[in-house]
């Protein structure tokens, strides 16, 4: 039996690795693996997507803003047991979202999982520097992280 998104999005209380297709990306796009974690109290989260198209991530940001490549962070089976290809966390595309908000964009088909509750310090302190470093991150948002994580 799968468990309500609801339930399992109440549950985070520090990073995680979420698993859903996300109903604001093109309804032919395949689900992604996406960090969380919680921000300003329990019922919001920032969250930010993993992909595998690195070269491409990389390439992109060459072309639209060099300096953001410094906020990909690569990461591999190495860090997270569940990955078979090397990955970026793309820290650029940081979104603080409430719970609520996050819900509505989860579509249920393929069910929403939480991956991945035990996360390196090392990685959560990469993935917050990744986001303050960012250039397209709004300030506000990064006086958030600075704030409020002890990473």
């Amino acid at each position: 039996m799968d468990i309500p998104s609801e339930v399992l999005l109440q549950s985070i209380n520090d990073f995680c690795i979420l698993f859903f297709k996300d109903t604001t990306h093109n309804k032919n796009a395949h689900p992604h693996f996406y960090i969380a974690f919680p921000i300003r109290d329990d019922q919001n989260l920032i969250i930010c997507i993993l992909t595998s198209q690195v070269e491409s991530q990389k390439n992109y940001y060459r072309r639209t803003n060099p300096k953001a490549i410094r906020s990909l962070i690569q990461i591999s089976r190495n860090d997270l047991s569940f990955l078979n290809k090397d990955t970026i966390i793309d820290c650029n595309r940081a979104e603080m979202l409430s719970k609520e908000e996050l819900k509505k964009r989860i579509n249920s088909n393929p069910p929403f999982q939480i991956k991945e509750r035990k996360i390196p310090s090392y990685l959560k302190k990469e993935i917050c520097s990744g986001i303050v470093q960012s250039p397209l991150i709004p300030p506000y948002l990064k006086k958030l992280i600075k704030r409020k994580t002890p990473y």
